[in-house]
């Protein structure tokens, strides 16, 4: 397929627009053809990705939980998604491929219909008429050097306001306006032809939960292709609505014989505003694209609320009936208030031990206890809480009382 030749001279716009758009089409008809193809690097690719889903679809059988029957349905609905998007190509352009290329253009032509927005002929036609028109007004001039219809006083003061030469303002003018265009239309078809050519590589990461990322990526990159068009083709239905009648006005006034003092600046004026409409509107539409979801927006709350509530929550439990509380809450609260009860008390050790004549001795307290056993007289190591009595007291202890 080849595409029309750019060459300088009256249609050097229109001639690259097409170029552009032919450059798309190939690329994304072509491309898919040579990665989809039997053989290809893709196809192996896929291939070997289906075999290890199916492998470790086995095995789940056979080690892991059995999967429910929603997901043997999803894991069959991503298989026949895979196989249509890298070995179908009958499906694939009808799917995806002619309502990424070719979609925008129907629906943005439908709202310029609804908005008045779309003049004679089809948009390409006229990006040329205005850009031919341009170069008629940089011709002819405004009037400047001539002073044509300015009377005795000549061109002099008339102009001096001005901040650029009128050919100067007039060649940036252009210059802003053709770069803006070619620009704009070629990074929006020139990745949808990229990303339409990769999608046999692409469809084979929808298998596996670490890779789905970058096929939701394609996606979304597809999504920025059709919304920038359909977005970046009203815009420059708007910018052709007040270029063309100033074009015109302009080209009207030099030929009655007047000057334009104000037209170089007015026209550098527009291009550059809609130089920069353009770009921002397809950064704003991939904001959309890519955007995740809708913002959640943190709850802020005083520390004074958040004391008070927690203390009414605690009231409230407290306050419920016995039957209504659970025996987690229960035993909660007992552990609670068992715990506040020994942080409150003051850590006391009371020790016991026997003298040398048997006889219990005053309990020792704190470090009392560590001086005490410490002396001569203290205790044997582990006799600490005995019996007072002796063995031979609880056995003549009953014959006495006897006798």
């Amino acid at each position: 397929m080849a595409c029309p030749t750019v060459i300088t001279g009256d249609r050097f716009l229109s001639r690259t627009l097409e170029h552009l758009d032919c450059q798309a089409q190939v690329i994304g008809s072509y491309g898919y053809s040579a990665l989809g193809q039997p053989g290809s690097v893709a196809s192996i690719v896929v291939t070997g990705l289906l075999t290890l889903f199916v492998a470790l679809y086995g095995l789940r059988f056979l080690f892991g939980p059995d999967p429910l029957g929603r997901d043997a349905i999803y894991d069959i609905l991503k298989i026949g998604i895979v196989l249509t998007l890298a070995f179908s190509w009958p499906a694939f352009r009808t799917v995806i491929y002619d309502l990424v290329l070719y979609g925008p253009a129907q629906i943005a032509g439908f709202v310029s219909n609804a908005a008045s927005l779309d003049g004679s002929g089809n948009l390409i036609s006229r990006l040329q008429s205005a850009d031919n028109t341009l170069v008629r007004l940089m011709e002819i001039g405004t009037g400047r050097n001539s002073g044509a219809a300015l009377g005795a006083a000549g061109a002099g003061p008339v102009f001096a306001g001005t901040a650029l030469q009128d050919d100067s303002a007039i060649g940036y003018a252009r210059l802003a306006f053709l770069s803006s265009t070619v620009g704009s239309l070629a990074l929006l078809r020139l990745l949808a032809g990229i990303l339409l050519a990769l999608a046999p590589i692409i469809a084979g990461l929808l298998l596996f939960q670490s890779s789905r990322g970058i096929f939701a990526g394609w996606l979304k990159g597809l999504v920025l292709c059709m919304a920038g068009s359909i977005g970046l083709t009203i815009v420059l239905g708007v910018e052709l609505a007040i270029m063309e009648p100033w074009l015109a006005d302009a080209l009207r006034v030099r030929g009655l014989g007047y000057a334009t003092p104000f037209a170089p600046l007015e026209i550098l004026a527009s291009a550059l505003a809609f130089l920069a409409v353009k770009f921002g509107i397809i950064w704003l539409i991939a904001k959309v694209a890519f955007n995740r979801g809708l913002p959640v927006l943190p709850v802020w709350t005083k520390e004074v609320g958040v004391t008070q509530a927690r203390a009414a929550l605690v009231q409230n439990i407290q306050a419920a009936p016995a039957y209504s509380r659970s025996r987690v809450e229960r035993m909660s609260d007992s552990v609670e208030r068992l715990i506040v009860s020994e942080q409150n008390s003051s850590p006391r050790r009371v020790t016991e031990r026997i003298g040398p004549d048997g006889a219990h001795t005053e309990p020792q307290i704190g470090s009392q206890t560590s001086a005490s056993s410490t002396s001569p007289g203290a205790a044997r190591l582990g006799s600490t809480w005995r019996r007072a009595s002796r063995i031979s007291d609880r056995v003549t202890g009953p014959r006495e009382r006897g006798a």
